[in-house]
């Protein structure tokens, strides 16, 4: 396996560069080589140790180049994405004035919102939050789950413990990629991790057209384009597509498979790696048609971790481009940003040297 340090970094805009990244063009839907990375993860599951160093290869390859891969052979089983799939278009089903019966806070991150900002732009789009049983050691909150759909949250739950157990297998092939033991992630995720699960509707109609809801007028996106703050994240689309990243002055779609997970790398594994592997830059487009609907695992650190460079990342060739960072802090400053326009939104090129 190569060093982390003999490979290239691409130079990929940062999402909150002065350019207008949304104006940029769509590569053609039948680029052979503008195809996010499809990864089987069968030998992984099965304890291969020579399947993992040939995993972490590849996942390296695509932290590097893309940042987003898709995952088949995941070991999540169909019978619990189709019941996941199956409470997340029951609830988003419910009025509106149900719905908002649990409607997050700036203080509760947890529950339901339609009037979320994604680099102070609101987005078009409902979603869902929970995370771990019990109460967050961020924000010190506990989930809200509604009483119906009946099985919503043991459908729920059951997912998100088997998308926890698929993280914590990849951050095997990340670690292993980087030049890091196997294991090197785990205590700072294993039983303390503060990830959660969301589950999104991207409806044709803009959901806030005609509430009286004080929103910003323009929703011209499903998301607009962003990193994400954790390590990683683990996504379940459906087969509607918009999902699209940004690579080489192009978007890219990533075209739904079935049965794969889109895994993308986020802020923390790129401040980790040292600009080695990228934080993708992605977004949704706004739904014409069909409504879609995806359900994202946010992979997150312990409250307590400090994220900075790791040793094996660096060199006197290549010096530490972080501050330490602080988890919770960032993390807390991120959801401010989502839920209202209380500044500029967080972005670790706050604390590059």
């Amino acid at each position: 396996m190569l060093s982390p340090m003999n490979y290239p970094v691409p130079m990929t805009p940062t999402p909150d560069a002065p350019e207008n990244l949304d104006l940029y063009p769509t590569a053609p839907s039948n680029d052979a080589l503008g195809a996010v990375p499809v990864i089987d993860l069968g030998p992984l599951l099965a304890g291969d140790e020579a399947g993992l160093d040939e995993i972490a290869d590849a996942v390296g390859r695509a932290c590097r180049e893309w940042g987003f891969f898709q995952v088949v052979n995941h070991g999540v089983s169909a019978q619990t994405v189709d019941a996941a799939w199956t409470a997340t278009r029951e609830f988003f089903a419910r009025p509106r004035t149900e719905k908002e019966r649990w409607l997050r806070t700036r203080e509760n991150p947890w529950g339901y919102y339609n009037n979320e900002l994604t680099k102070n732009r609101r987005d078009r789009k409902e979603v869902f939050d929970f995370t771990t049983d019990g109460e967050d050691p961020i924000y010190e909150m506990e989930n809200r789950w509604p009483g119906s759909p009946p099985g919503f949250r043991e459908a729920l739950a059951g997912y998100r413990d088997a998308v926890t157990a698929l993280g914590l297998r990849l951050l095997r092939a990340f670690s292993v990629g980087l030049g890091l033991s196997p294991d090197h992630f785990g205590p700072l995720f294993d039983t303390s991790h503060t990830g959660f699960v969301r589950l999104n509707y991207y409806p044709v109609a803009d959901p806030l057209a005609d509430s009286d809801v004080v929103h910003q007028p323009e929703a011209e996106l499903g998301v607009h384009h962003h990193t994400d703050a954790g390590a990683l994240t683990v996504l379940a689309q459906d087969a509607v597509g918009g999902l699209q990243v940004f690579r080489a002055g192009q978007w890219h779609d990533v075209h739904p498979v079935e049965g794969a997970f889109v895994i993308n790398t986020g802020d923390m594994m790129q401040v980790w790696s040292n600009d080695l592997y990228q934080a993708a830059v992605h977004r949704v487009l706004a739904m014409k048609g069909t409504d879609r609907y995806s359900i994202p695992f946010f992979f997150n650190p312990a409250a307590g971790a400090v994220v900075e460079p790791l040793p094996g990342a660096v060199s006197s060739e290549r010096p530490p481009r972080y501050r330490p960072i602080p988890w919770s802090d960032f993390r807390y400053k991120r959801t401010d940003g989502d839920y209202a326009d209380y500044g500029p939104e967080v972005q670790i090129s706050q604390y590059r040297i």
